[in-house]
């Protein structure tokens, strides 16, 4: 065929014929649902225990324990797919609002904090810094204040 043949109907104004139409399949609904995170993959079974009532989902041990779970999920997620950035992203955002929520518990019940963290295998919060005083804590005893009156000062 002649280069003239082949473009003659895009230049006359008239569709080429010769085309056959393609056929396409439908998408896969069941495919495109499950493309984005909706939870699976997440083993919230620990959770129950936390709740105080059958409906409490805000409590700081629960959203600890969901958190843990959402960790746990997305740490897996990362050993596979390790260029996952934006997963990465939202496990850091998750370990934040864990370790925030951690800390809130700490000053509100102690014991309740112990639990928490013994029962879902989570690393203790090592250093808390305030104002001047850092708190170094050790588990199962309470919390040893060491007051600092200059920060750039040398301790001997």
């Amino acid at each position: 065929m002649a280069m003239s043949h082949l473009c003659a109907g895009a230049f006359s104004g008239t569709p080429l014929s010769f085309r056959r139409p393609v056929q396409t399949r439908p998408p896969q609904l069941q495919h495109l649902v499950q493309s984005r995170y909706r939870g699976q993959g997440t083993d919230r079974s620990r959770v129950a225990q936390y709740k105080r009532t059958p409906a409490d989902t805000g409590s700081p041990e629960v959203q600890i324990a969901q958190l843990s779970a959402r960790v746990t999920q997305l740490t897996g997620h990362l050993q596979i797919h390790k260029k996952d950035y934006a997963s990465r992203r939202g496990l850091l955002a998750a370990l934040s609002t864990r370790k925030s929520l951690m800390q809130y518990l700490l000053r509100q019940d102690r014991s309740a904090y112990e639990k928490v963290i013994k029962e879902l295998d989570i690393r203790p919060l090592k250093v808390q810094a305030g104002r001047n005083v850092i708190i170094k804590l050790q588990e199962g005893a309470e919390p040893e204040k060491v007051h600092q009156t200059d920060p750039n000062a040398d301790t001997e």
